[in-house]
């Protein structure tokens, strides 16, 4: 059996040279070796998307709802 906890990623690498790109993809790694002190296994990188309403003045003014995507590392640990 395991227990699990979830961190927040960068939903977006945002890289303008191409040399960045290693620089932008390590993050990534140096995210989850950090999280995996303490015996924790990276599992899974998954997406959310939650629907947003429209302000209080959105509604006045024909705003509409709107979908933002967030991803999440997961990580595991045996109990």
């Amino acid at each position: 059996m395991y227990t699990y906890k979830t961190v927040p990623a960068p939903a977006m690498l945002n890289v303008t040279k191409k040399d960045q790109q290693e620089k932008a993809v390590r993050s990534y790694g140096d995210l989850i070796n950090k999280e995996c002190e303490g015996g924790w296994e990276f599992y899974s990188l998954e997406s959310i998307s939650t629907l947003v309403a429209p302000g209080c003045l959105g509604g006045l003014f024909g705003g509409k709802e709107q979908t933002t995507i967030f991803n999440m590392l997961v990580f595991r640990k045996e109990r």
